[in-house]
């Protein structure tokens, strides 16, 4: 059994993807780096949307669901400030190899033949998060394997849609080395967010957590 993560992209997303595959196999006389830079982005909204901004909904109270929007603001501009920093006017030739992860690495189909935006997951991450999404019952909650499974699951992201996805990057030395530091920044925030998150949840709430997330993980 092979463990993905994926969400389903909206269809502005799905069309930008089909386009860049398009534009590359055709061997369209344009630039390139317009769409990628767009894809990307767009990635990176649709992330934050699915991981984070549509979390809220599953906290109780409303101060608490501020507090939480703070932190998701601050994610996402760092993460919109980083892909500014890291997106330039590249060549088309230096741009293929984004697509080429794009279409080869980040794109897949699920059990129901849909198309998500998401990766391949290793042994490792994948038993950790699945026995803390099942350590979580209407009866009982291991918090401390929760907590572990959403930091893995949240690791594997970041790892996936940055650190790989800027090594495909024609980078010099000091964007190549602003990377790791964007990473951990982002990686600290989102531990913050669950650091904060769960401890104040009710074991129901806990539930409708891991539902939410449970999708987002497809077994092939």
């Amino acid at each position: 059994m092979t463990c993905y993560f994926g969400f389903e992209p909206t269809d502005k997303l799905a069309d930008m993807i089909v386009e860049a595959e398009h534009i590359v196999d055709s061997g369209k006389d344009v630039s390139y780096y317009p769409l990628r830079n767009d894809i990307a982005q767009q990635i990176g909204r649709e992330l934050l949307d699915n991981m984070l901004v549509n979390l809220i909904s599953v906290i109780p109270d409303p101060e608490r669901q501020e507090k939480m929007r703070g932190i998701v603001n601050k994610i996402e501009g760092a993460t919109e400030t980083m892909l500014n920093i890291l997106l330039g006017k590249d060549s088309n030739k230096e741009v293929i190899p984004n697509f080429e992860y794009m279409k080869n690495e980040t794109v897949f189909e699920d059990n129901s033949g849909n198309t998500r935006v998401g990766f391949k997951m290793d042994d490792a991450s994948a038993k950790t998060i699945l026995e803390g999404f099942d350590a979580v019952t209407p009866e009982s909650v291991d918090k401390e394997k929760l907590v572990k499974a959403l930091f893995a699951m949240n690791h594997a992201v970041v790892d996936h849609f940055i650190t790989r996805f800027s090594e495909t990057l024609p980078l010099g030395l000091i964007k190549r080395k602003s990377v790791p530091v964007a990473k951990a920044g982002i990686n600290k925030a989102l531990e913050m967010a669950i650091n904060k998150l769960l401890p104040q949840l009710p074991t129901e709430s806990l539930n409708r957590l891991v539902g939410f997330y449970r999708p987002f993980i497809i077994e092939k």
